[in-house]
């Protein structure tokens, strides 16, 4: 009996294929912004006669193609069951329990920017019960706090970002002006762009901290994620261009940006461990390394999903906990 752990986000769809212990996990990048029609299209590829069960979390209810959290919940869910017409779908939600698609559309605030809750409880029932939780994505950094078992985080978007348990930085799609207004140039403290010229993706390619095959998302201007392309970008933060910025200015631009994104990270980690008394960290996400980065000159345990499980269930691991969490339910 195959399960499919699902996790549908406003950029990135994941799915696991979970057999018998086994499994292979699939990434697709997957606006949801502007591609939400398709949804039915996309998963029905993964459907098979060996599929039993489909476990589901989501971020995507927030992308803008929908007004509302209930409007989205509902699409993404039609999507699913037209998707596995002849499969148990169970939808996970942030209380922890699985719920059916009639009951997760009724609590659609239940099941609405889910995927941290699976992916705190398998680290809480696999690796550590008294750690934070840090997921890096492309888009958003999750800071969860689980204490002798318990999963303190606040159980909404909004009330996470009050909390400092979700900062909105990423490894890939946060704007560069979102870091910071000015920038040292030449010694000189300079104002920034504010317009959509550069991005994470770009400073993380340009440092070596990814490959250009992980900057899986649209670059702002639609040239390659390669090197070149990046730096090119990034001079425009400064409403420049490689003429007039040289590489080595353009890597100390970058590397100053870089600073800001680990000072962000570093500060609301922080605040998550002196709150709740925990020194151990458990990594996760397209941004381990940059995670690592951030947290070196502290004294935490740090513990790596993908050391621990592989790269792939490092980049898809609320897909792969929620089969995880579903696959254990049934042994019981």
């Amino acid at each position: 009996m195959m399960i499919l752990g699902i996790d549908i986000g406003g950029a990135n769809t994941k799915i696991t294929e979970l057999k018998e212990g086994d499994y292979k996990i699939h990434h697709i990048y997957f606006p949801m912004w502007k591609t939400n029609e398709k949804l039915t299209e996309l998963l029905q590829t993964y459907n098979n006669k060996d599929i039993k069960k489909v476990a589901v979390v989501m971020t995507a209810e927030l992308a803008d193609a929908y007004e509302t959290k209930k409007e989205g919940v509902n699409d993404i869910l039609d999507s699913v069951e037209n998707a596995f017409p002849n499969k148990e779908i169970y939808v996970f939600d942030v209380d922890g329990n699985f719920l059916t698609t009639d009951e997760a559309k009724k609590e659609y605030l239940k099941v609405s920017a889910s995927n941290w809750t699976a992916t705190a409880n398998f680290v809480c029932n696999s690796i550590n019960n008294n750690c934070i939780l840090v997921d890096m994505g492309s888009t958003t950094t999750d800071i969860i706090p689980i204490k002798d078992g318990n999963i303190m985080a606040n159980k909404t978007d909004l009330d996470r970002l009050m909390n400092n348990e979700l900062v909105y930085v990423g490894t890939l799609r946060t704007p560069l002006s979102f870091l910071g207004n000015t920038i040292l140039y030449k010694e000189k403290e300079t104002n920034i762009s504010s317009e959509y010229f550069a991005i994470t993706g770009d400073i993380h390619i340009i440092l070596d901290k990814i490959s250009s095959e992980q900057y899986t998302c649209d670059t702002p201007d639609g040239a390659p994620p390669d090197k070149k392309s990046s730096m090119v970008r990034l001079s425009r933060m400064l409403c420049g261009d490689l003429e007039q910025i040289n590489k080595h200015d353009i890597i100390s631009i970058a590397n100053q940006f870089y600073g800001k994104l680990l000072n962000l990270i570093t500060y609301n980690v922080n605040k998550v461990s002196k709150k709740y008394n925990l020194n151990n960290i458990v990594i996760t996400g397209l941004g381990e390394e940059v995670l690592k980065d951030a947290l070196k000159d502290y004294n935490y345990n740090i513990v790596s999903i993908k050391e621990k499980y592989g790269k792939d269930v490092s980049l898809a691991t609320p897909s792969f906990a929620v089969a995880k969490l579903l696959s254990n339910r049934n042994k019981k």
